[in-house]
């Protein structure tokens, strides 16, 4: 295990006659999920009351955790360890090449397979390691630019179609003390994601067993070398967490946000109700690429291993995921190829009339079955300690962070190809 065991339990909700059933017994499917569950949302009680009620065969214990992720991820491998794990959870998408690798997760191939043509290829690949599908996914979560229509307008700037339009935008922008975006110091998943939407992937699976690892590459180097060039210039503000810049939002200084869609309902608690209308766009090539949308802060349901009912487990998720409404209001875009979407009233005071939701849905429908992450995830996030508000370039930190990756997948049985 690589992380300190620490659980926090917020809420145990327990649904249908056979409540008191061990999570263990087969007539039950026990769920461990990371959703918000504050009132003004859609419940997912009410889901699971209405799925029992279709399927009185099956019994739904549902739990709400809230812990650091690094503490939840342990929790499920030790329940494992122990034979008192959950049938199914909900993780980021970023962990479940690792959790697979490291014999956590259960091979739902066989069952997940009818599900396959229901969900986009790239949310698909989310919960795939080496050929095979350990759970399903539930939201696309690409990574875009959320920016305000309003203040860019004044600006006479417009959504950027490259990157050197972002950087012209940015200049201009922070001329009248307003910074495109803000960056998040600490989160080498923003700086990963930003790579591979610029067409420079930090890791690329070759076959089940080789990786090819990117993560010091010309385009990383390039893009790091230009995020800390904008930070100099007070075009970005460096952020350690939504806090840490709320002032920034609520005041106007701060106009853009990199970011997911699950990062909306913290951004409209960061903006203020009705100051501005806020919409989406595209993350910007570089020059002479083609726009690329790749995955950010997405979660995935994942089966762990001994779960006795993985077919009911993985019905379930279809179930939940195929409820829009619960999803959306959460800043969670479906992964479902078919669902109906719409901006959820309660974003309005954000966006306006814009239909926000519909486009990062549409941008989701986008992200390529490449946008992966590798089972050494957690050494390289670990080993990240930039400094992006001093003199010494933070690229000189990406050969050392490179060869941890290297090294890493080498100690955990796999190949690394060089060039």
């Amino acid at each position: 295990m690589r992380r300190a065991l620490a659980l926090v339990t917020v809420g145990v909700l327990l649904l249908g006659a056979a409540a008191c059933s061990k999570p263990g017994s087969t007539d039950s499917v026990a769920v461990w999920h990371r959703m918000s569950m504050t009132p003004d949302l859609p419940s997912l009680e009410s889901v699971g009351e209405e799925y029992q009620r279709r399927n009185p065969s099956v019994k739904v214990h549902l739990r709400a955790m809230s812990s650091p992720t690094d503490d939840y991820l342990t929790s499920l491998e030790s329940s494992v360890d122990k034979g008192t794990a959950p049938c199914m959870a909900q993780v980021p998408s970023t962990s479940v090449p690792e959790l697979a690798h490291d014999g956590v997760l259960e091979d739902v191939t066989q069952y997940a397979e009818q599900y396959r043509d229901q969900y986009h290829r790239g949310s698909m690949s989310q919960v795939s390691y080496r050929g095979r599908t350990y759970g399903l996914p539930i939201d696309t979560s690409p990574m875009v630019l959320f920016y305000d229509s309003d203040a860019w307008a004044k600006a006479h700037v417009s959504p950027p179609a490259s990157w050197e339009e972002f950087r012209a935008a940015a200049t201009v922008l922070a001329a009248s003390g307003k910074a495109v975006s803000d960056l998040p110091i600490e989160d080498v998943g923003w700086l990963a994601a930003m790579s591979n939407s610029l067409g420079s992937p930090w890791f690329v699976a070759l076959d089940d067993m080789t990786w090819r690892v990117g993560i010091d590459s010309d385009g990383v180097r390039k893009l790091t070398d230009e995020l800390q060039q904008m930070v100099a210039s007070k075009q970005l503000v460096v952020s350690g967490g939504w806090d840490s810049v709320q002032a920034d939002f609520s005041s106007g200084r701060i106009v853009g946000h990199i970011g997911a869609p699950a990062d909306l309902p913290d951004l409209k608690a960061a903006v203020g109700a009705g100051q501005h209308h806020w919409k989406v766009a595209a993350i910007a090539p570089f020059e002479g690429r083609d726009t690329r949308v790749s995955s950010y802060q997405g979660s995935s349901w994942v089966i762990l291993k001994g779960c006795q009912n993985p077919r009911e487990a993985l019905d379930f998720a279809g179930a939940l995921d195929s409820q829009p409404e619960l999803l959306a209001g959460r800043g969670l875009i479906p992964a479902e190829k078919d669902a109906t979407l719409t901006t959820p009233a309660s974003f309005k005071t954000l966006v306006g009339d814009a239909g926000v939701v519909e486009d990062l849905a549409d941008l989701g429908s986008k992200i390529d079955d490449d946008s992966v992450t590798s089972p050494v995830w957690d050494e390289v996030a670990a080993a990240w300690h930039p400094g992006w508000g001093t003199t010494t370039k933070v690229s000189g930190n990406l050969t050392d962070l490179a060869s941890t990756a290297k090294s890493a997948l080498t100690a955990d049985g796999l190949k690394v190809a060089e060039g």
